[in-house]
């Protein structure tokens, strides 16, 4: 019994040390978490990281997903060099201590590349998306024992949440927008002007409302229509002729279109008859060629329009020119198809110029927000 005495303390130090060792092992498993980089539905577009916030442990990775049609970045750091450009392209998960660069350059989902970031180091850091000025993270990197750790569960959890709250608040600017009647006004020579609404009333720190306001609008021969931004994300307003299937190379007078820099077949006024393609400079607050751009419908027929950016996100309309007395301006209709289910999926054959020019774009919003 003696013996058996003097070897309890040895055996319980013994014990201790297994289930210590035990333990540190199941606290540096490491784990891998998915957090959206926005998401959006037809005619909006949520720009947030769902969740912004995540609690992991040093080791664990941090994916991000891109659900949705907008362009979005992971950036960690202060951008060097060109944002639209990842800092590891070779790299499937890039390691981050907290310092340095390191960016997933811009992604347009929802088919594009996932990016994942291990973390090395405890701490807190913060992360951003370069294009969109009010999307921004936090990841903190727990000690052991310190906190409580995410799983993909709580991650959901939050995430959806944060989601459906933010949804909710831009279908109701769209609400708001859509509740209000068409200006109309005499057109000097005669006839009337119709002014639309592109977007929402003002800017909205959680996205964006890809809509026209009203989406339908019925007008006589010769009427004109201005559409108007009151904010600053940048939309265009472009008709694409009746028939036109642009979804192969773009037209020649296209193919070096940088739709940032100017507009095609316009100036203030243009008459349109579906005889060509038609499209504004880039409109919104801030922007050289004004929140305005008009049009005047010459001829009889059914026009489409849509912002060249985002006509993939349901941002589409349609004009409908009587040579008699128009029905009423707004037929209370809502979304169009989104273009990728629509006979003009083409519109987005200029993609290519547009992220190039978008990247600009972003990289000027980056240094303002900074």
């Amino acid at each position: 019994m003696r013996k058996v005495l003097l070897a309890l303390p040895a055996l319980a130090l013994a014990m201790v040390a297994v289930f210590a060792s035990t333990g540190n092992s199941v606290q540096a498993a490491a784990v891998t978490l998915k957090v959206r980089a926005g998401d959006g539905e037809t005619g909006y577009a949520v720009n947030t990281f769902l969740p912004s916030s995540v609690y992991v442990r040093a080791g664990d990775t941090i994916t991000w997903s891109f659900p949705w049609d907008e362009p979005h970045s992971v950036t960690f750091g202060e951008i060097q060099g060109n944002p639209e450009e990842p800092t590891n392209p070779d790299d499937a998960v890039v390691d981050y201590d907290g310092t340095g660069f390191v960016n997933s350059g811009m992604v347009f989902g929802p088919n594009g590349p996932e990016f994942s970031v291990k973390f090395t180091s405890e701490g807190t850091y913060d992360y951003f998306c370069f294009i969109h000025p009010f999307m921004t993270g936090k990841v903190y990197v727990q000690g052991p024992g310190i906190g409580e750790q995410d799983n993909q569960a709580s991650i959901d959890a939050r995430g959806n949440a944060d989601y459906s709250s933010q949804i909710a608040e831009l279908k109701a600017a769209a609400g708001a927008a859509a509740a209000k009647p068409v200006a109309i006004s005499s057109k000097a020579g005669g006839g009337k002007k119709y002014t639309l609404m592109i977007s929402s009333a003002n800017d909205l720190m959680v996205g964006d409302v890809m809509q026209f306001f009203p989406a339908t609008l019925n007008v006589g021969v010769n009427d004109a229509v201005e559409f108007v931004s009151n904010v600053h994300t940048p939309h265009d307003v472009a008709f694409v002729p009746p028939g036109v299937d642009l979804s192969g190379p773009p037209p020649p007078e296209l193919a070096a279109w940088d739709p940032f820099a100017s507009g095609v077949n316009y100036s203030a006024g243009v008459k349109v008859d579906g005889t060509k393609f038609i499209a504004s400079p880039m409109l919104g607050l801030e922007f050289p060629d004004g929140v305005k751009a008009s049009f005047t419908m010459s001829k009889a027929g059914s026009y489409t329009f849509a912002c060249m950016l985002h006509a993939s996100q349901g941002m589409m309309g349609k004009i409908n020119v009587t040579s008699g007395a128009p029905g009423a301006p707004n037929t209370g209709d809502s979304l169009v198809a989104p273009a990728q289910h629509s006979g003009t999926s083409g519109i987005i054959f200029i993609a290519g110029a547009i992220a190039l020019a978008m990247g600009v774009t972003a990289a000027a919003a980056y240094a303002t927000r900074r």
